[in-house]
Order: structure tokens, then sequence, then C-alpha cells
């Protein structure tokens, strides 16, 4: 979809800073295991815990990279249903596009993006008002972030965080509404920011 000239010109206003690489990167805070706490599952099973169709992006389905969708377990003394029954765990699937040569248990987040892979990430949101993360969630600490690496557009209504990062990855966060969830979404990739923008927006992902 062609996106409205003031999103193209702040997407394109954007200067890269290294607030991303430091955040995810070798040297980071938090690489990040992609398998740490995540048990990979079917697309029935994440749509059935979800009480809705899984968001996915089938663009990005190619011979090189495969989708992989997990779920944070919780406590592993305890079922998962047991658990997001009671409020004591709140669902975060993670769909993963992971390049062939990688294994899914061993991957860290920075890796699977330097080879070309993508991350889509969804939380769902805290019901409680005074307990629920601030929106739109950034990756990266406000003393590491740049001035000029993050905005917020509005693209068929919703409101996108955007942040750039010197090593090429870009990171978009939104809000949906699945089912009786509210999931704050994050979609880390190698592809522009308009690129990506684009990418979620022609698969139907914003809404």
């Amino acid at each position: 979809m062609p996106l409205p000239m003031s999103v193209a010109a702040a997407l394109a206003a954007l200067v890269p800073h290294d607030a991303l690489s430091n955040a995810f990167g070798g040297r980071g805070r938090n690489p990040g295991s992609l398998s740490w706490h995540h048990e990979l599952i079917g697309e029935p099973e994440a749509a059935t815990l979800l009480g809705a169709a899984v968001p996915t992006l089938s663009f990005l389905r190619t011979p090189e990279l495969v989708e992989r969708i997990s779920v944070h377990r919780g406590l592993p003394t305890e079922s998962m249903e047991s658990q997001l029954a009671a409020g004591f765990l709140l669902l975060h699937l993670r769909v993963t596009y992971l390049p062939v040569e990688q294994t899914w248990e061993q991957a860290l987040t920075w890796s699977v993006l330097r080879r070309g892979g993508s991350v889509l990430d969804m939380r769902e949101q805290d019901p409680d008002p005074q307990r629920r993360r601030p929106w739109p969630q950034r990756v990266a600490s406000s003393r590491d972030a740049g001035s000029g690496d993050y905005t917020v557009v509005t693209v068929e209504g919703v409101e996108v965080g955007v942040q750039v990062d010197t090593s090429g990855v870009v990171h978009l966060s939104w809000l949906i509404s699945r089912g009786d969830r509210v999931l704050l979404v994050g979609l880390l990739t190698r592809r522009g920011p308009r690129a990506a923008l684009e990418l979620v927006a022609d698969g139907g992902l914003l809404g």
C-alpha cells in the first residue's frame, strides 16, 4: 500500500543510531536467546491460546527463512493454560522467521537479524491500567536512543513507533486487539523503515 506523503517524509528524516545494536548485539545487556523461556508450538495451538488467528507475515516465508511460532511457557511446573486463566501469566507469542541454517534452540535475536531473519513479538498488555507498560514501547532505554532515531507515525488510523539503527535493523511497535486481548506487537527486521511499515500494512497486521 502507498504510504501517505507525511509518513514517508517522517521515515526518511530518521537518523540511525546504535541504540538497537547496543541493546541486542554481542556486547549488549541482553542479546536475547529466542528459546529462553519459550517453547515451539503449532499455529492451531497458538490460535487457541490467543482466541483468534495468529498474526503472521506470510510475505517473509521463503526457501531461506522458516517460520517458527513460540510461546512463553511461564512456570514449567504448572500448565500454561491455568497460569493464563488465573492471571499469573500474560500471553507472549513470538513468530520468528529463522534462517534455515540456524537452530532455533541456539539462535540469538541479533544473529537472526544479522543473517536476514525477522522477529515478530506479541505481548499481551496488562488489563490493569496502573500496571500497564507505557506505549510506544522502546527497545532501548531513553539514555541509549539517539534524538532522531525514533518517531511515531499514523497509518490506517494506527500509531506505529519506528526506530532505526546504524546496523540496518528497524524496530516497529504498535497495538492490536485479538480476541479479548490487547497486544503490543513489535517487529525487528533489517528491511528499511518504509519497507518494514509497508510489509505490516500489506499483511493486515495493523488492524
